[in-house]
């Protein structure tokens, strides 16, 4: 008969606390959000070639166009305060990043006010900061939309549960090459990503997210504008 493997508190591998308050945090806003999601798929062809260009990461880009996506669609970073939505007027990004002792979710702060190279810098930081544990509480609060990156584990596509009091939750796939057919009726291969959104339906429709992802997706598909902004 096969023992059970306890957990330690310490040591080495993923801290059972952070499980435990990552467990309390997903269990509460299962049981209070009601979710829905939607999918839509990105042509990555520029994203690919200019971040090879600019020494950047997929992930810089998608945080950027979903700042911009932000911006237009301000009633996505809104929150829930128990009656009705109140928009944020400032962005705060919580950024998953996945270290050996767990899941951090610490946030990039005033993204309204930052440019591509800002937003890539200071994901760097923050995320240097969660693999070397240095996060502070501050570090990790004033978040009003999550995103979360999956692709370079290799998964195509998920859904993500939203964090109240928050809006909705961007889950981001893995970059592979498919067959797409182009305006003329041409078939190709491209490299595509898939994004999911998760939202509170007390707060955003299928409408709203579906308009809210193709923002998105008009600036990946023409990053160009990310640069020269």
């Amino acid at each position: 008969m096969s023992k059970k493997k306890q957990i330690s508190e310490s040591g080495p591998g993923k801290s059972i606390k952070i499980r435990r308050l990552f467990a309390k945090r997903t269990e509460d806003a299962w049981k209070s959000i009601p979710h829905f999601h939607v999918t839509m798929t990105v042509d990555m062809t520029d994203v690919i070639r200019f971040r090879q260009d600019l020494g950047m990461t997929i992930n810089d880009f998608i945080l950027s166009a979903v700042t911009q996506a932000l911006k237009e669609h301000p009633w996505v970073n809104s929150f829930w305060n128990g009656e009705q939505g109140v928009e944020i007027d400032s962005i705060g990004l919580a950024v998953a990043v996945a270290t050996d002792c767990g899941l951090y979710y610490p946030v990039l702060k005033d993204c309204e006010k930052l440019g591509l190279k800002q937003i890539s810098r200071v994901a760097r930081e923050m995320a240097g900061k969660a693999h070397q544990q240095t996060l502070s509480d501050e570090d990790c609060t004033g978040g009003t939309f999550t995103v979360t990156n999956m692709g370079m584990l290799g998964v195509e596509s998920f859904a993500a549960i939203v964090t109240p009091p928050q809006a909705a939750v961007l889950a981001v796939g893995t970059v592979k090459g498919e067959i797409i057919v182009d305006e003329q009726g041409e078939p190709g291969v491209a490299p595509v990503m898939r994004m999911t959104l998760g939202a509170d339906h007390r707060l955003l429709d299928g409408a709203d997210a579906a308009e809210f992802l193709a923002t998105i997706r008009s600036y990946l598909e023409a990053p160009v504008v990310l640069i020269a902004d």
